[in-house]
This record gives structure tokens, sequence and C-alpha cells, in this order.
């Protein structure tokens, strides 16, 4: 499948097309060790299974990525994370926003069902991976749901608190057979915010530079499938 992106420099913005075959997506990839060990337990007690690895890694086809704007959905409980992703072009690596909508309902079944039922969201803006490099820690990283209407803060960190993109290129390659070249590298996701998972019908996420001040965004409506009487 092929995408068309914005790709933002200092030089200016030039647009790229890239030939999607498919994403990873990954989990448990926060840097504090038992902070992500607490994470496994409160997904258990909500009758999540453990991964079968920290980070853990699941594929995603083509089909199942989309830009933002508006996605569908089957059922009631599915919520957005937001994450970046790196894309590997030749010699360049790019980095965007997104997010891994999930069926949280199936989630509790089958983890790699529910994160394919439901479409991964990119930004069609992409940053070079080069030019913001050195202050890569301090990039901010943040989500807003609707919540009784109002637009409420859900998730708010660091790039500084999930593993770096050297280390997710070098253990999705130990999984990917031949080139990562097409393959949309999901990070994981910060923690919440909010006590439980949102489910809601709009998702917005963001990637600041606060030392070249500028941002990349995401947001997309989420729209259930209501038409079918079961």
């Amino acid at each position: 499948m092929t995408f068309r992106f914005i790709v933002e420099e200092k030089a200016g913005n030039r647009e790229i097309t890239y030939e999607m075959r498919g994403a990873i997506l990954c989990g448990y990839t926060g840097r504090d060790h038992s902070a992500v060990q607490r994470h496994i337990e409160e997904l258990k007690n909500e009758g999540v299974e453990p991964p079968p690895s920290v980070p853990t890694f699941y594929p995603k086809p083509p089909q199942g990525m989309v830009l933002e704007g508006d996605i569908q959905v089957e059922g009631q409980e599915t919520s957005g994370e937001v994450e970046y992703i790196l894309l590997v072009d030749g010699n360049s690596i790019y980095v965007t926003v997104g997010s891994d909508h999930t069926d949280r309902e199936l989630e509790r079944i089958n983890i790699l069902k529910s994160k394919q039922v439901s479409p991964a969201v990119l930004s069609k803006n992409l940053w070079n991976y080069k030019e913001i490099k050195d202050n890569w820690d301090q990039i901010e990283i943040r989500s807003w749901v609707l919540m009784e209407g109002k637009r409420t803060l859900y998730q708010d960190s660091t790039l500084g608190t999930i593993l770096p993109p050297e280390e997710l290129i070098r253990s999705v390659q130990q999984r990917v057979k031949g080139s990562l070249e097409g393959i949309a590298i999901f990070s994981g996701t910060p923690p919440l915010l909010t006590e439980k998972i949102v489910f809601t019908d709009r998702f917005e996420g963001e990637l600041l530079d606060p030392i070249l001040n500028r941002k990349i965004t995401v947001d997309y409506s989420v729209h259930t499938l209501d038409w079918f009487k079961a």
C-alpha cells in the first residue's frame, strides 16, 4: 500500500511516498522496568494475559493502517493510545506520531487479534530523525480524549520514558525477515493519566519538540458500526 507523507525538515517541507508492507506494534517498552511490571500486573487483574516477552511485538498487515481522519470500529469498547512511529527508508529514518487503536473487549481474549481488528492511525506528517536525535529524550508525547464532552488530557510524558529508536530497531529487526523498509514501528505507549481506559469517539495525540519549537499531531474520530442488527 502506498502512503503519502509530508516531511517537515529545517530546510522546508517535502512530500514522499512510502510503500507500506505492514507494522510492528511494540508493547511494554518503558525504560523503567519496575513500572512496566506493575502495568503487567494491573492488566492481569483486568483479565489481560501477561505478554510472552518484555518488550513484546505484534505484527499488523498494511491494510490495517490509515492516515488520520475517521475510523470505523465494530465494538463499543475500543480506545487509542499515543505512540511514536519509525519509518525506515533507505539511509533515512522518519518519525511520526500515531495511535495503536485497540479493541479492549477482545484484548481480554486475544491480544494480537484485538490490535488487528481496529485500524492503527498515523499522522500525515514526518520528522527526519537525524534532526531531532540530539534532543530525543526531551520531546514531549501526549494525548487527549473527550470525557463528558470535555477535551481531557489522557497521556503526558516524554520520549525519554520509552525505549529509544536504535534499541527498538535492533529488537524489531530480529523478528522481521529482510529489510525493515516498509515496516512501521509503533513504539508502545506511556501510562494513562486517568484511572481507567476511556472509550471515546475522539482521540488526539502529539509530539512536541521544545528545542526546535515544533510539533506534529494526529487526530481522528471513532465511528462504531451501528447499522447491523445482531
